[in-house]
């Protein structure tokens, strides 16, 4: 399984599963945070306690990688997000940024696209991850060629053990960083970035060097994702300002690469409440309970949770949703083969 998270500060599920989290959501709900105050809702979800407790910041995000915004339709917010996106990502190409809006409608919305390239392109071998093959890259491991230039875009932060180290791969832009940390995980993703990023610049002098006879082998990564935050949606949102709205939608679609050329995240969020509600969805499509219940009575005569097929007469598969069209968000492409 696979999830994206809105908060750094999510929790790890059990058992755990594949988590992502993008700047992209958080930059929306920040200059929401700062236009309206601290996000109120009837009731409050832990979600927005997150958000609202989280700050970014051009410390985080360069505001050059970025466009974020949140107002009313009827002060031109689109309008602004618009050009200024087009501005910044030329090649963009947006899915969550409406062309236009009623004057009462309320949007914030972030994007975030940053490519990162290594002048050295490391080598393509076959690695392991748990007890699977899988696509790598690394270093070839031979006296001559271009290895000794991959080593040289490697930095040993720290190395406890063969399974618990931390290291860095120098990429084009002095002012980014990537990092690959092979760390137990904590409670949440924040504790376990923390606990990585505490471990930075532990070794000195040749230690932070990957030495000839050293192995270099990392799975390549590509993703792209959609999430809704089902949390924030329909509730109603409390302050003067916001009085009588809720948000009809809030999500985030997140892709990101990591391979033998580079790494790179382009991300697209949007939180929006409309003057007339999306339509409401009443498909069961998750685990549920069914009721047999005497008019007036105080307990069921019969009651089931449904958290498996095992009573339905299943058809097959759920189809695959359909494939995004290439070229989706600046600069984005696929991992080079």
């Amino acid at each position: 399984m696979t999830s994206v998270c809105a908060s750094l500060s999510t929790p790890f599920s059990s058992p755990r599963e594949d988590v992502v989290f993008c700047a992209a959501f958080a930059l929306a709900w920040e200059k929401l945070r700062a236009r309206f105050g601290p996000i109120g809702m009837e009731p409050q979800p832990a979600l927005a306690d997150a958000l609202n407790a989280a700050t970014l910041g051009a410390e985080v995000v360069d505001p050059a990688w970025s466009v974020s915004g949140a107002g009313f339709g009827g002060e031109g917010v689109v309008e602004a997000l618009r050009a200024e996106l087009f501005s910044k990502f030329p090649e963009a190409k947006p899915e969550y940024l409406p062309e236009a809006m009623s004057a009462d409608d309320l949007l914030a919305y972030g994007y975030l696209s940053k490519i990162l390239k290594f002048e050295t392109r490391f080598a393509v071998r076959e690695g392991t991850f748990k007890s699977s093959r899988v696509r790598a890259f690394g270093l070839d491991n031979r006296a001559f060629g271009p290895d000794p230039a991959r080593r040289a875009q490697v930095v040993v932060h720290d190395w406890a053990a063969q399974e618990d180290f931390v290291i860095e791969l120098v990429a084009d832009d002095p002012d980014s960083r990537v990092l690959v940390a092979q760390v137990a995980p904590a409670e949440t993703l924040a504790a376990t970035v923390a606990s990585a990023v505490a471990r930075l610049d532990r070794l000195h002098g040749e230690a932070r060097q990957v030495a000839p006879d050293e192995a270099l082998s990392i799975p390549r990564l590509k993703l792209d994702m959609a999430a809704t935050f089902g949390d924030l949606i329909g509730r109603p949102l409390l302050g003067e300002a916001l009085r009588g709205k809720r948000f009809g939608e809030a999500k985030q679609r997140v892709q990101f690469h990591l391979n033998e050329g580079g790494a790179g995240a382009t991300s697209e969020a949007v939180i929006g409440s409309y003057g007339r509600p999306p339509p409401r969805s009443f498909k069961v499509t998750a685990p549920f309970l069914v009721l047999l219940q005497r008019r007036g009575a105080s307990a069921p005569y019969l009651a089931a949770w449904v958290e498996s097929t095992a009573w339905m007469e299943v058809l097959g598969p759920v189809p695959p949703p359909p494939v995004t069209p290439p070229g989706w968000g600046a600069g984005w492409g696929p991992p080079a083969t």
